[in-house]
């Protein structure tokens, strides 16, 4: 009893552990993750029931599995909450140590205290089990639906139906097509003939004629005017920025206008209700495709301006321009029926045998401008080859972007072979999947050219305002940014066109967000977006830092310039350093995982990289102990130069004929360097000088040592020498032998000396020999006669 006495007041936090009450909002957390994981259940139950009915609608089935999604997720914002209780008992745990071994005891309030919290540990995970069970049957069920509505879709391209070109099925389809005409008259006569609606109808008849006319107004006449003066005032445009905004203008009315328009007549005519659609739309709600016709008009004026060849995006001329804009305003067309038998085939219900032919004289269609959208794809191309070969004034081969648009020629020549004689065979599916998201591709594919033309013009103006148009500046990287952006902006909506449902692009955004786990190191597009940000702010801090260093902190201290230099690019490898770890640290990654990767890396390093890392380390040496600096005369390799820089693997020397020697760092530490400037700017000239033997010695060196006091860079101290050296075979040798104030004037201070040694010579009579020789031939009467 006194020993337990003595625990409670030592461990006092033991005798609370053993039976701690929740906090009242943890209660109630687990209260409510039970209680929604119990209706998750319920959900996942009833979606199992309707998974094995094969008769359930697809959009019932992803409506099923929002459901689904939404507990899922739901479920897993409770677990994270749910979890961090039990974290904080796992660490509690672990700081009492390891359980002791089999066989061995450990102190009794330790025991006491470790059962205590494994019992709470028991009790907190349990929640966080039956949360977790219940994420894993929703996501399981998720998985399942996926699997279901893919396996649907391949089967609806592979189905076969009637084939369109058998009498047979024109008969069929044409009967249905009376029988629904007919119901669809007889429905707007009981509309007409019914005192209710027709009363209705009268009433809101003034409003309805004010909203047909404002709609033609807005459609035609508004539109015309303001198109008219947007043309005048961009042919009158000579500035960038007033281009790039006329330009954002003229997009705005192509498109916006016509959707007024359009909207007030819907809004006015209501035509759904004519053929018997009950469903009500909003005021200015227009169905696909008077979308898709407006956007055609837009993309065909906007991508070609047949109308302004000064400010087209292609490199076409006023013939292809025009061509180009009947083209798509034709697949236009096209679009909007196929959209319009969509919404046909579910308001009358027409049967496979009606659909197939219906859809066949529009997939045809489709395919005849698959193969002109190919055709002048390949004259773009060449013009675009051509103009490329132009800037670079040379043919050296077509760049991506040609290559890229020359890729889809053969493309849609085959699809616009193929669709049609799937389609003849009864694979209509199949045939509409080859030939209308290819068109919607061509139409996207246009439209990001458009607003990427938009925002780069927008961008560039706003760098270079006032420019006029005429300049030379290219953007820089900003068309590269803009191009990235809406390429970027561009795979979702392709995704979609392509068969892909609005679930798969939500779920690879949370896959981007959430990112994965590889090594116990979490990437994701949020991880990376704050490394590069934290990352980038803390080099820019750097540089800021260094360029104060250099031109307010350095110039103030009496260190030489080499250690300045040391102490400016050691600034930048230590920002860089930090750099790093902040960047890191901020993503949230846990550097304790790494040390796998650093390990390998190591390895790595001691095989494929010593000679990256020995320069590195030897730059770093050479900063250090600064046996050379920038500025500095050096010898090595047989170079001779200057040092302009020491970077982080090499150095660079600068010759004196210009030319930039890069030398790895490492042979300058472990090699033999001669540096003329180390020590100081100040060294040794020798000026070798040869004179006849008919000289006086004496007078000689009375003569070349004046010659040397006298020059301005040779210094007093110590003062300068002239030696006889030898008796050449030709010559007496003599050397000056002085010190220079700066061993950088080395060659001018030699070539002034000659200059003046020639001079003083020539005045006293001492005259230079040159080498001679007596050539005697044996037997030259021989050889002459």
């Amino acid at each position: 009893q006194a020993q337990d006495d003595q625990a409670a007041v030592l461990f006092p936090e033991a005798e609370e552990a053993s039976a701690p009450p929740q906090s009242a909002s943890q209660t109630e957390l687990t209260q409510e993750a039970l209680k929604f994981a119990s209706s998750t259940d319920v959900l996942a139950d009833r979606a199992e029931e309707r998974i094995g009915d094969e008769t359930i609608p697809t959009p019932a089935l992803e409506s099923l599995r929002a459901e689904l999604v939404t507990h899922r997720d739901k479920l897993q914002q409770m677990e994270n909450q749910l979890a961090s209780p039990v974290n904080d008992l796992k660490d509690r745990i672990k700081a009492l140590g390891p359980p002791p071994a089999e066989g061995t005891t450990e102190a009794p309030e330790v025991a006491r205290l470790r059962e205590s919290l494994n019992a709470q540990l028991t009790e907190a995970q349990a929640p966080v089990l039956v949360v977790q069970e219940a994420i894993q049957r929703s996501s399981a069920l998720i998985s399942e639906i996926d699997r279901i509505i893919r396996a649907r879709f391949s089967n609806l391209l592979l189905s076969h139906g009637a084939s369109p070109l058998r009498p047979a099925t024109w008969i069929i389809a044409a009967e249905e097509l009376a029988a629904d005409a007919a119901r669809t008259a007889a429905h707007v006569r009981s509309v007409l003939n019914d005192p209710v609606d027709r009363a209705n109808i009268v009433r809101r008849l003034p409003i309805n004629i004010l909203l047909v006319i404002a709609g033609l107004a807005v459609t035609f006449s508004l539109r015309w005017r303001l198109s008219d003066w947007i043309d005048g005032r961009l042919a009158e445009a000579t500035t960038l920025s007033s281009v790039a905004w006329i330009v954002a203008l003229r997009n705005i009315n192509r498109l916006v206008m016509p959707a007024v328009g359009a909207g007030l007549l819907f809004a006015a005519l209501e035509p759904q209700g004519l053929v018997g659609r009950a469903e009500t739309r909003s005021f200015f709600a227009l169905p696909e495709y008077i979308l898709v016709l407006i956007g055609a008009s837009w993309l065909g004026g906007s991508l070609f301006a047949p109308r302004s060849g000064a400010h087209r995006i292609l490199p076409i001329d006023d013939a292809e321009a025009r061509s180009g804009a009947r083209l798509v305003g034709w697949i236009g067309v096209v679009l909007a029926l196929a959209f319009l038998l969509v919404e046909l085939a579910t308001w009358w219900e027409l049967s496979p045998a009606t659909q197939s032919v219906l859809w066949f004289p529009v997939i045809l269609a489709g395919s005849l401008l698959l193969w002109r959208a190919a055709r002048q794809i390949r004259r773009l191309a060449h013009r675009m080859e051509r103009a490329a070969a132009a800037d670079r004034g040379e043919t050296s081969g077509p760049g991506i972007s040609v290559r890229l648009v020359r890729l889809t020629v053969p493309i849609l020549r085959l699809l616009a072979i193929f669709a049609p004689i799937h389609a003849a065979l009864g694979y209509i599916p199949a045939a509409a999947f080859m030939v209308f998201p290819m068109l919607m591709t061509l139409g996207l594919a246009g439209s990001a050219l458009v607003v990427f033309d938009l925002l780069n013009k927008t961008l560039v103006s706003l760098v270079t305002r006032g420019r006029e148009t005429s300049g030379d500046f290219d953007g820089g990287l900003i068309p590269i940014l803009v191009g990235t952006l809406v390429i970027l902006g561009s795979i979702p909506l392709i995704a979609l066109i392509w068969g892909a449902r609005p679930s798969d692009i939500r779920d690879t955004w949370v896959l981007l967000r959430d990112g994965v786990t590889v090594g116990g190191i979490p990437i994701s597009f949020q991880v990376v977006v704050v490394f590069v940000a934290v990352f980038g702010l803390a080099v820019a801090a750097t540089r800021v830092l260094q360029s104060v260093l250099k031109s307010t902190v350095l110039p103030r201290t009496r260190l030489d310039p080499g250690a300045k230099n040391a102490v400016h690019a050691g600034v930048g490898y230590v920002g860089f350093a930090l750099a790093g770890i902040a960047g890191v640290s901020a993503a949230g990654v846990d550097l304790s995982s790494l040390a796998i990767v650093a390990g390998a890396l190591s390895v790595g390093i001691g095989f494929g990289l010593q000679t990256v890392v020995s320069n590195f380390v030897s730059g770093i040496i050479l900063l250090i102990e600064r046996p050379i600096k920038e500025g500095d005369w050096i010898e090595v390799g047989g170079f001779s130069g200057y040092v302009r820089g020491i970077r982080v693997r090499s150095t660079e020397i600068e010759t004196f004929d210009r030319a930039s020697v890069i030398v790895p760092n490492s042979d300058l530490v472990a090699g033999s360097v001669l540096n003329r400037t180390h020590a100081g700017i100040s060294g040794r000239l020798i000026v070798p000088v040869g004179v006849s033997y008919n000289s006086d010695p004496r007078e000689v060196e009375r003569i070349l040592m004046e010659i040397a006091e006298e020059h301005p860079l040779v210094l007093d101290d110590p003062p300068p020498a002239v030696i006889f050296m030898s008796f050449g075979a030709d010559c007496l040798n003599f050397e000056i032998r002085c010190r220079l104030r700066d061993v950088n004037f080395m060659l001018t201070v030699h070539s002034d000396m000659n200059f003046e040694i020639i001079a003083r010579f020539r005045a006293a009579g001492i005259s230079i020999p040159f080498p001679q020789r007596d050539v005697h031939i044996q037997g030259l009467d021989r050889i002459v006669g």
